[in-house]
């Protein structure tokens, strides 16, 4: 039986036809997630699944952790709006975690908290808002991730001169691009598990007309799902929690 530790991660309780450990290594480099998953798959020649593919699902992998997980990747950053209520999120947003402050025209000059509402309230409350007199500081914010992630509203309205508010959103993760030494995962180091049952579950399904492959395919993804289901969980409650305030 292949008995492992990766970061302390236990065996998936299948048998294989070799023995071998893996040391515990708390690396984050891609390559070290690849070439842990080539000795899982008891290829470290790379002659059934190739490097690249492997890399391809771990780079899905990082996606899918980001997706789910909204802290896993998320950024906090500047962005300047445009003149009216209707504003775009960042080419690279997920979803918007949550609206801080504002940041003054020069995106430098911290301002006034910003505080997130329902847009139905919004509207039953105070129907004309989207025509109000404009205003460079930003009140309010209407945001809907499940409608619409790409857009949001702010209240007053922003003026010609528009200014920059602070966000904290998920971000898309960078794509990895080659499995030289040096070249990190993106999303937080602590879901490199998680990455690494990701890519065996990709790597198995590549052989999914064998049962007992389908099997362990099946097998790995359900150990990624629990590896990141608890905080998934937790970080939707919190996120929920926060909206309804």
């Amino acid at each position: 039986m292949l008995n492992y530790s990766v970061d302390g991660y236990s065996s998936d309780g299948y048998f294989y036809d070799f023995s071998i450990t893996i040391e515990p290594s708390y690396r984050t480099d891609a390559v070290s997630i690849i070439n842990d998953a080539s000795v899982l798959l008891n290829d470290v020649a790379f002659s059934r699944w190739t490097q690249s593919e492997l890399l391809s699902w771990l780079n899905a992998g990082q996606l899918e952790v980001a997706t789910q997980v909204v802290n896993s990747n998320a950024n906090t950053q500047q962005i300047q709006l445009v003149a009216g209520s209707l504003q775009s999120s960042p080419e690279d947003s997920i979803r918007i975690v949550e609206f801080v402050r504002n940041m003054g025209v020069d995106g430098k000059t911290p301002g006034a908290a910003i505080r997130q509402i329902d847009r139905k309230t919004m509207d039953r409350f105070y129907p004309s808002w989207t025509s109000d007199v404009p205003s460079g500081s930003v009140v309010h914010v209407m945001y809907d991730a499940v409608d619409n992630n790409s857009a949001f509203y702010v209240w007053p309205p922003q003026p010609n001169y528009p200014q920059y508010i602070e966000i904290i959103y998920a971000q898309i993760p960078q794509q990895i691009t080659n499995c030289a030494i040096g070249e990190k995962i993106t999303i937080m180091p602590y879901y490199r598990n998680a990455l690494l049952d990701y890519v065996l579950y990709r790597a198995f399904a590549k052989d999914s007309d064998s049962a007992n492959q389908a099997q362990r395919s099946q097998a790995h993804y359900q150990m990624f799902m629990q590896a990141i289901g608890g905080k998934f969980s937790g970080d939707t409650n919190a996120n929920n929690d926060k909206a309804m305030q």
